[in-house]
């Protein structure tokens, strides 16, 4: 496999982020969970960067450069993508991990 690099930005308690996990443990593929929960700086910043204020935001580095939003009031970009579910999301996820094995 080539490099695979993911982060995913979750809360505390949140059902989404809590959902994604699973569905990326079921499904085998690795991630660096980082909960901003208690980063107030952290989780104001993403919230700036990407204006969203919902969680999980999902950052795929390797093996492409494509972030994953609840939402956005950003310009569209090619590598930044809106998402409705979390099937929806796991879906787009595995079809580039799968590509990658």
């Amino acid at each position: 496999m080539k490099n695979w690099a993911m982060e995913i930005f979750t809360l505390s308690g949140c059902e989404y982020c809590e959902a994604l996990e699973r569905g990326l443990k079921l499904s085998g593929i690795t991630y660096n969970n980082i909960n901003v929960t208690n980063n107030d700086f952290l989780g104001d910043k993403l919230e700036e960067t990407y204006q969203c204020e919902s969680y999980p935001m999902v950052i795929l580095k390797e093996p492409i450069n494509k972030i994953w939003l609840p939402e956005s009031s950003l310009l569209p970009s090619p590598n930044i993508e809106i998402y409705n579910s979390i099937p929806q999301l796991l879906l787009k996820i595995n079809q580039i991990h799968k590509n990658e094995i």
